[in-house]
Formats: C-alpha cells, structure tokens, sequence
C-alpha cells in the first residue's frame, strides 16, 4: 500500500500530514508481522510500502525440572505426608505480571505433556543439581518472564483426555497425598482452573530472562515448609508454596576422553 502527502502545502500542513501518515503506519505495527518502510522522495512526497518480514524471532532455550527444596529434608513439617502426587499437563511462562488465564501470550515449557502427562511427588528433591531432568529441552521466545503456571489433569479427566501411564494415587484420581500409613486422600482442585500459578514474587529476582540462542536451566522448587494442607471433607487442599531459580546450564561432571 502507498499513502502521499505533498510537500508543496504550507510547512505546517506538511507536518501534519507527515506525522498523520507516520501514526497510522505505526498503529499497524504488530500486525501480521509486517515491517514498514518510509521514503521520502525530494520531489516532495511520502511514500510506505510493507515487506514481508519476521519480528522478535529470538528464542533461547529452557531446561526445566521440578522438584522439592532441599530444606525439605532438614525442615520440619507433617510426618504423616510422605509423598503429595501431581499430575502435569502443562507448565506455562507468561512475560506480563498481570495473571490473565486467557492470554495467548503463555508459552509452554513443557509441551509433551498435552499427550504425555507426567505425575511427579512434590516431596521428591534431588541433590544433583545437574541431574538430567523429564522434561525435553524446549525453544520459548526471548524475553522475561515474570509467572508461570502448573496446570493439572482433572481427578476426574474427560474420556478424550490424555493420562499418565502409571497413577501413584489409584482409584481416588490422579492427584493425591499418601500418608505414611499407606492411606491415599486425594487433591481436592478448582474444578475451574485445576492449575497452581506462581506470581512474580516467587521467582528469583522476580523474572527470569530467556536470552537469544542461550540455554537457561529452570529449577521449580516445591517448599513443602511454607505450603499448607487443609482437610476438605474427603479430600487434602494443597496450599503450595514455590520457588522458581534460574541457574547457569549444567556442566557434565566426566571429563571427556
């Protein structure tokens, strides 16, 4: 598309018609991932064409894993817990700091769990901090990230939904707490969300920075020490409590032969 505006009016008029013109193009912006040119000719005129190209293209990748604070092992809490079981189904990154549940500006962290979702116990932590995590490396776009969300498979999925091929919590669903007498009560969830979410005050230094073409290790801390479980008839509501930890990538430990 072309738009022009002479030079030949008053200088005043030029401007006017200049910056009009140059408002208008730059409202543009953003879309379809479009990039505008602007020429001035000297015979008077303003011209803008829009080539195809790609913007914010950038990506890094993230390694991440999940596990539970190392205080967990020294720190007292409730000794009948023995292991508190979640079933992911997404882990998601959001840049803004404003929850917003139907922006589509989250970015999966873990996209294999859309089919293949994994259970892990919360309570389980390693001392490895190199140790080579479940989930695959994945390519988010550059930026910083200031939350992150946990969704959860339902207790009770819908026939078409994906479940993981072995369920720690047996027939009470698939989110659950095991005490240490064998008992298991299950996770009582929002039926609405089913998600636990991590605000910015939870992230070490309250963002985490993806850099172009720079691997990130991402370590999500469960703190069963700052988390609270609460009776709900049947069912334990979890109250959890995380800490996300950017860490520089690991560095295999053998020395190469």
């Amino acid at each position: 598309m072309q738009y022009r505006c002479s030079f030949r009016q008053a200088p005043r008029t030029s401007r006017t018609c200049f910056f009009t013109t140059l408002l208008f193009c730059l409202s543009l912006l953003g879309c379809n991932n479009a990039c505008f040119v602007f020429v001035s000719n000297p015979g008077g005129s303003i011209s803008t064409t829009t080539p195809s190209c790609q913007l914010n293209t950038a990506t890094g990748t993230v390694r991440l894993r999940v596990t539970a604070s190392p205080a967990a092992s020294t720190e007292p809490g409730p000794t009948s817990i023995q292991h508190i079981f979640v079933t992911l189904r997404g882990i998601e990154a959001q840049a803004s700091s404003i929850v917003d549940d139907e922006s589509p500006d989250w970015q999966e962290l873990a996209p294999k769990l859309a089919t293949q979702p994994e259970q892990l116990d919360l309570l389980a932590h390693s001392v490895d901090s190199c140790e080579r995590s479940t989930f695959d490396d994945v390519a988010v776009p550059a930026d910083a990230y200031r939350q992150i969300r946990l969704r959860l498979s339902p207790n009770q999925p819908a026939t078409n939904e994906f479940v993981p091929e072995e369920n720690a919590c047996g027939s009470v669903g698939f989110n659950c707490v095991v005490t240490s007498d064998g008992g298991i009560r299950p996770l009582a969830l929002d039926a609405l969300t089913s998600q636990l979410q991590i605000p910015s005050d939870h992230i070490s230094g309250g963002f985490f920075r993806v850099l172009p073409d720079t691997p990130i290790n991402l370590d999500i801390e469960f703190e069963p020490q700052s988390s609270l479980l609460l009776p709900a008839a049947e069912a334990v509501r979890l109250v959890p409590a995380f800490t996300v930890v950017p860490q520089a990538p690991c560095e295999s430990a053998a020395a190469p032969n």
